[in-house]
């Protein structure tokens, strides 16, 4: 009997995982907006090349990299060009252990030539780097006066 005991406890200890959880910690937001800052640097520039590389290959792959060079266009020809931005609002996941994953959420007020913008970010680390998995841009469609 001690013997199937001891195989149960085996079995479950085995099951089981070591994670640890820290959301919205300070220097995981500072992370994060490192490589939003750069995005918007990069905008500013018109430096496609080095923007893409800040990019998840899976957000290339819903998206396309033609696609989204004609939407950063569009967006600078109906809007302006990047201004200024100030991040509004933010959200870390990182948990560490046996199945780690990092996650961050940030949204942004972006003033433009002629309007503002809302734009969101989603980022994941892959392979000790952090990429944009998602980018949202919200705007008005009748301008405030």
């Amino acid at each position: 009997m001690k013997k199937y005991i001891l195989i149960l406890i085996s079995f479950l200890f085995i099951g089981c995982s070591y994670d640890k959880i820290y959301e919205n910690r300070e220097e995981d937001r500072q992370d994060a907006q490192k490589i939003i800052n750069k995005f918007y640097f990069l905008v500013k520039e018109d430096n496609k090349k080095e923007l893409f590389k800040l990019f998840s290959d899976r957000f290339f792959k819903e998206v396309g990299k033609e696609r989204f060079e004609q939407i950063l266009d569009k967006t600078d020809n109906d809007f302006g060009k990047v201004k200024d931005y100030e991040l509004k609002d933010s959200w870390t996941q990182i948990i560490k252990g046996s199945n780690p994953i990092s996650k961050y959420e940030l949204s942004y007020l972006v003033t433009r030539n002629s309007t503002q913008t809302k734009e969101y970010f989603r980022l994941q680390k892959e392979n000790d780097s952090i990429k944009i998995i998602s980018y949202r841009l919200d705007f008005d469609i009748i301008p405030k006066k």
